[in-house]
């Protein structure tokens, strides 16, 4: 084949692979938002309630605290909510009040809906010895299917725990929880965790 050719068909190559690696500008979307949000404490964790009849259940919120891998308490226990049905979606929505509080806000259509202040622990890092307030938010995973005055979990708001092999505080585990959670890292490590959810009756 002739010098020419070679380097001619070698040129238009480079070109096409150039053409190729080109970037360009885009508009951040709804997740991009969404991510900002949780990196500074806000989430948000919805049902779809859509399937239910109307005027027909009543809706126990739910938080409950374990420490050390115990249950604690339920601190709703006694606290029930009409459900309408009418917008058919139940949210539970988290945000940061200050360096060791939050608010979790239930909100139940509409118009039905409260809030609550609750602390968060601080964990010691005992190899530099100092103490820090650090949670993540996982959901759990939803079954359609549930009983009547059975807690259904939504969400986990769990504090780090302090790791000796590797001298860190961490809080490392999976994505979403499953019926297992009981089981997992965080259930066996964390010192301090909110389960927030609810429990659902016939009127």
């Amino acid at each position: 084949m002739n010098k020419k050719i070679i380097i001619t068909i070698l040129l238009v190559l480079v070109a096409v692979v150039a053409h190729g690696q080109e970037i360009c500008k885009t508009a951040p979307n709804a997740d991009d938002y969404v991510k900002l949000l949780n990196e500074q404490g806000y989430h948000v964790f919805a049902l779809d309630m859509s399937k239910l009849e109307k005027n027909k259940y009543l809706m126990t919120p739910v938080i409950q605290v374990w420490s050390d891998g115990k249950l604690e308490t339920n601190l709703l226990e006694d606290l029930g909510m009409g459900f309408t049905n009418e917008s058919p979606k139940i949210t539970i929505g988290l945000m940061p009040k200050s360096d060791s509080l939050f608010v979790c806000k239930f909100q139940f259509d509409d118009v039905c809906g409260f809030g609550m202040t609750l602390p968060m622990r601080p964990v010691k890092n005992e190899a530099e010895d100092y103490e820090l307030i650090d949670y993540q938010a996982r959901p759990f995973a939803i079954v359609p299917a549930w009983k009547e005055n059975e807690v259904i979990p939504i969400a986990a708001y769990s504090s780090s725990w302090y790791d000796p092999e590797s001298k860190i505080c961490r809080n490392c585990d999976d994505r979403e929880f499953d019926a297992s959670y009981q089981r997992s890292a965080t259930f066996k490590l964390s010192p301090h965790i909110y389960i927030f959810g609810i429990t659902i009756r016939r009127m």
